[in-house]
């Protein structure tokens, strides 16, 4: 069993963000600065396992920043591509509509039309499509760790949803955790292993199942969580190496390598 124990001071976070915010407002001066566009998150999952025809998807672009505040004094026009490491086929799993959209004045953010084909995906092996902000009309600009969504076509459906044991989690979970389905191929599990609130109580992240390919895609704080990992012919989920970072991206630096561990079905 791990013996890492984490007493997350969530006080002391909050109060760093905000001696962050206020360093900002005094050093720059945001007033004259192009409208910073975005995607919020970096992918998602579209899963569908029959053909029910075509299924529009509204995936949402944000302001996320620079000149007066959120809100447009004018319309952004915001173009679009798709990046040429995508898998999956226009035509096939998915349409788009052009290669461009609007951000409206008076708006906080936009949408991209996305047309999900479900008639299209292979129900043994996912694919994925990267769409990549390029450029926006004079007055926006495109936020550089926000530019690209991923989003993979899943027609094979998991059913994982339980009761699990780990003899890696906190003392307050007693060895034990629930597998929550949020979505299809989407999985909460109830305790990270070896950290807690206090040092006990458990702390929960997400994970999808793709095709038996298991991603860690979030987890209670909020700051980046990775891991890669695989399900056995049991049941068994295993993740390789379970890192959570001090920030949202990589850059920010590791502040718990949890290493491996397994989550055995009962």
């Amino acid at each position: 069993m791990k013996n890492i124990k984490l007493i997350l001071v969530l006080l002391a976070i909050s109060l760093t963000s905000v001696s962050c915010l206020v360093d900002d407002e005094v050093e720059n001066d945001f007033s004259t600065s192009p409208y910073i566009v975005g995607f919020p998150s970096s992918q998602t999952l579209q899963s569908y396992f029959e053909d029910v025809g075509p299924v529009t998807v509204d995936i949402p672009v944000n302001v996320l920043g620079g000149n007066s505040g959120l809100l447009l004094s004018n319309d952004l026009t915001v173009s679009y591509e798709v990046d040429p490491s995508s898998t999956a086929i226009e035509g096939n799993e998915f349409s788009l509509t052009g290669s461009s959209f609007d951000i409206a004045a008076n708006t906080e953010f936009g949408i991209l039309p996305l047309t999900v084909n479900t008639g299209g995906l292979d129900p043994d092996n996912p694919t994925v499509l990267v769409l990549k902000l390029t450029s926006t009309t004079e007055g926006g600009t495109i936020s550089g760790p926000n530019d690209t969504y991923t989003i993979t076509f899943v027609g094979c459906q998991s059913d994982m949803a339980g009761t699990y044991s780990n003899p890696d989690l906190p003392s307050g979970a007693g060895g034990i955790t629930e597998f929550t389905e949020l979505a299809p191929n989407t999985y909460r599990i109830g305790g990270l292993p070896g950290i807690g609130f206090g040092g006990v109580d458990p702390v929960y992240f997400d994970f999808t199942n793709v095709c038996g390919d298991i991603n860690i895609i979030s987890w209670q704080i909020g700051s980046l969580a990775t891991s890669t990992g695989s399900v056995d012919e049991n049941g068994a989920v295993t993740f390789d190496n379970i890192l959570l970072y001090n920030g949202g991206d990589e850059s920010s630096g590791v502040w718990f390598d949890l290493g491996a561990t397994t989550y055995t079905p009962l």
